[in-house]
């Protein structure tokens, strides 16, 4: 059986790949935190630092390694849950040979934890070569001179190799249900379901997450006025840190119940379309025949697009506040209040991206295949080109949705919150936040659905469909 694991390993790597960049994030991510947290506790010890000046080096890594857990958590169950689809064929054929359903659940685990350390590698010698930078960047303002004095850089081995073990944490907790339910198909559907996963479906401890997760968010909102009855001058920031968790915890809400909710809403918005283009019909019949599949890409683009309107809400409407309050000096965020929302945050978004980008090229095989097929049908090449343009689109607008719908969370907990706090709530959403958040990642979308099928579009369409076939 062993040889058959590493078989299967060898053979499965190129469909890991693809979603490969998730895991370097993510193993980068926890990583980078656990060094700037050993550096800041080493300052703070050696007297270098004071305390109450450590938060970017004491507090944020440790926020950064729930508000990235949670993002990983879900991006990488979405990656794992791609590749073990498009391998339902190959894991059929294993149940044919007479593997048994927890030897075929193994072999996928197996994977999984090859691949999540195999980016750790990786990932560990990049957080070591930019510690110091990041550093820099967590201490020194460029807006009112604020310069803390930066930590020695700490290269902790072993707090790097613990935080390695947390994403093969994250990734054998994200990954192993879905590689029961693939194990637990019977050999014969599974082949079936080898080109077209079956439509998904919420089941009852999704709804139970979704309950859970809005409860959450519930007590959030509750727990505003007796934070109020203890204000300080810590409130504001700590009002404006549970606005983000807020807007996490709901995106992590729409992502378990995206199953019912994602194809319905995108079907939804693209019937008001009144275009009746062919080339616009067929890239919204794709959602109907990917399901599950369009699903899971849409799902790391919500927390990339939600993640990036509230980073870059904060700012204005902390402005917009002070503003509105009537401070007679409004209250800047300088580079190292950016740097501990971005320490926050940050890396959640970085991993969240790096899924949406990493799903969408390891679906490039399977979209070369449906071009080739259009093309086979009588489709222009210019058609053939916009086809993946305008899907990575409806990608796009789909996510963005429900991404809206989460800062529309963040921001009214701030009102609430801000009134608790005796303040002018100053809402403020500036149009470079709807730029960046939801057009730098539709441009960032299009280029990954677009240009992996640049090379497939030079070749004979037979060939294109073989390839896949033979795969």
């Amino acid at each position: 059986m062993q040889r058959l694991y590493l078989a299967e390993l060898r053979d499965s790597w190129p469909a890991w790949l693809g979603v490969s960049l998730a895991f370097v994030v993510a193993n980068l991510s926890f990583a980078n935190s656990a060094l700037v947290l050993a550096s800041g506790l080493e300052a703070v010890a050696q007297g270098r630092l004071a305390m109450e000046s450590s938060a970017e080096f004491t507090l944020s890594p440790i926020s950064n390694f729930v508000f990235s857990g949670l993002v990983a958590l879900v991006v990488i169950a979405t990656s794992a849950s791609m590749v073990i689809d498009s391998r339902r064929g190959s894991l059929a054929r294993l149940a044919l040979a007479g593997a048994s359903p927890a030897q075929v659940t193994r072999t996928v685990m197996l994977q999984l934890v090859v691949v999540a350390f195999a980016c750790a590698v990786v990932a560990d010698i990049i957080a070591v070569a930019t510690l110091n930078p990041y550093l820099h960047f967590l201490t020194v303002g460029t807006e009112s001179g604020l310069s803390i004095e930066q930590p020695a850089p700490v290269y902790n081995i072993g707090g790097m190799v613990l935080a390695n073990l947390g994403v093969v944490g994250v990734a054998v907790l994200g990954g192993y249900g879905q590689a029961r339910r693939a194990a637990a198909i019977p050999p014969v559907e599974a082949l079936r379901q080898a080109s077209a996963a079956p439509p998904g479906r919420v089941r009852i401890i999704g709804w139970v997450g979704v309950a859970l997760a809005l409860g959450i968010i519930a007590v959030m909102f509750a727990a505003v006025p007796v934070i109020a009855g203890f204000a300080g001058k810590e409130t504001v920031s700590t009002y404006m840190q549970m606005s983000l968790g807020a807007l996490v915890v709901f995106i992590i809400a729409v992502a378990l119940a995206a199953p019912a909710l994602i194809s319905p809403l995108a079907r939804g918005w693209t019937a008001l379309i009144p275009s009746r283009d062919p080339v616009w019909q067929l890239a919204r019949k794709n959602i109907y025949v990917r399901g599950a599949r369009f699903t899971r890409s849409v799902v790391p683009i919500i927390f990339t697009i939600g993640l990036m309107l509230g980073l870059l809400s904060l700012g204005p409407t902390l402005y917009s506040t002070s503003v509105a309050s009537g401070f007679e000096q409004t209250i800047q965020l300088d580079k190292a209040g950016m740097g501990a929302f971005l320490s926050l945050l940050g890396p959640a978004l970085a991993i969240a991206l790096a899924g949406g980008v990493g799903n969408l090229f390891m679906m490039s095989k399977q979209r070369d295949a449906e071009l080739a097929l259009v093309g086979i049908t009588g489709a222009t090449p210019n058609q053939r080109r916009l086809l993946p343009v305008l899907e990575a689109i409806i990608l796009t607008v789909t996510a963005a949705i429900p991404a809206a719908a989460a800062l529309g969370v963040m921001l009214g907990f701030l009102v609430v919150s801000f009134r608790a706090a005796a303040l002018v709530p100053g809402i403020d959403v500036p149009a470079s936040a709807w730029l960046l958040g939801v057009g730098v990642t539709g441009l960032i979308m299009v280029a990954a659905t677009f240009l992996p099928t640049l090379s497939g579009l030079r070749l004979p369409e037979p060939r294109v469909v073989a390839r896949l076939a033979a795969e």
